[in-house]
């Protein structure tokens, strides 16, 4: 019988001792548990890799980063899923038709986007202003 070797992170206990939790991790775990959603290795390998990343991951993009951890692509999906619902990421639409996601505020810095009509391009627009002027004049 194989025995496996673990380590805790914010409380919990991990397979494979993973390394102490980032305060974002941290805050993620507390998120999950103040609403009552259970706190998986599969969702922090996927906190990891979103909070690792610096532009929205399509779910083959994560597929492709969190590889080494065995998750399939439907359970991907459904995490993606789950995360979206309680607002932890957000889906940004890519090319007119890939959807990938990115980490909200608290997990990332708050930016809005800038589509192009023509190609689908997107890019991120840092400058806060913006809000405010669409505000101003709505």
């Amino acid at each position: 019988m194989m025995q496996m070797q673990f380590g805790s992170v914010a409380g919990m206990v991990l397979p494979g001792g993973d390394a102490l939790p980032t305060a974002g991790e941290k805050e993620f775990v507390q998120f999950l548990r103040a609403n009552r959603v259970r706190v998986t290795p599969n969702r922090l390998t996927v906190f990891r890799a979103m909070q690792k990343s610096a532009k929205p991951l399509t779910v083959s993009d994560l597929a492709s980063r969190v590889e080494e951890s065995g998750l399939n692509t439907a359970t991907l999906y459904r995490i993606m899923e789950t995360l979206t619902d309680l607002k932890v990421v957000h889906p940004v639409l890519q090319d007119h038709q890939n959807v990938a996601y990115e980490l909200r505020e608290p997990y990332a810095r708050h930016h809005d986007h800038l589509v192009w009509r023509e190609c689908g391009k997107t890019v991120d627009l840092d400058d806060c202003r913006l809000e405010e002027t669409l505000k101003s004049i709505s």
